[in-house]
């Protein structure tokens, strides 16, 4: 089960809470929308990440989006990107207790159920891929909340 909460303001645009069940617990995340794009524009990125002696790592390159969360399970900590024509960077994914904190709306609408159990395996919730009817685990894994951030009537704040 999950709950969205729309939130628009002036200055930020529009953001989203989501609650969801994951092991019989409610989690709280948020989404942004950045307008990034998936798989057709290279941004240049910063991560942290777990590396096998268990220290921190900080990453840099340039890639697609969809190339930046192959990692192993609970090694991802924050993704950070540098958008085009800018010299800052902004956050697309956080971590905290190897759960989503912030994470960005492209980001969350085309991880599979697969990112979400080789990656991120404390997201992964069974009951919440049955209610909308996910077989594989190329299926999306926030496939109902990729619908739902357009069509379904939001509470707002």
């Amino acid at each position: 089960m999950a709950y969205i909460k729309k939130h628009t303001n002036d200055i930020m645009g529009t953001s989203f809470t989501v609650e969801q069940n994951i092991k019989g617990k409610m989690h709280k995340f948020y989404v942004k929308d950045l307008g990034l794009d998936w798989d057709k524009t290279k941004y240049k990125y910063r991560s942290i990440s777990k590396c096998v002696a268990g220290f921190l790592t900080i990453n840099s390159g340039e890639g697609y989006l969809c190339n930046l969360f192959r990692y192993e399970k609970n090694k991802l900590f924050n993704v950070e990107i540098q958008l085009p024509g800018s010299d800052f960077y902004v956050s697309v994914l956080n971590m905290k207790g190897n759960k989503f904190l912030h994470i960005d709306k492209t980001v969350v609408e085309n991880l599979t159920i697969g990112d979400i159990h080789s990656t991120f395996p404390n997201m992964a919730d069974y009951g919440h891929w049955k209610s909308i009817g996910s077989k594989t685990w190329a299926g999306l894994a926030y496939g109902e909340l990729k619908d739902s951030f357009e069509n379904i009537t939001l509470v707002e704040a």
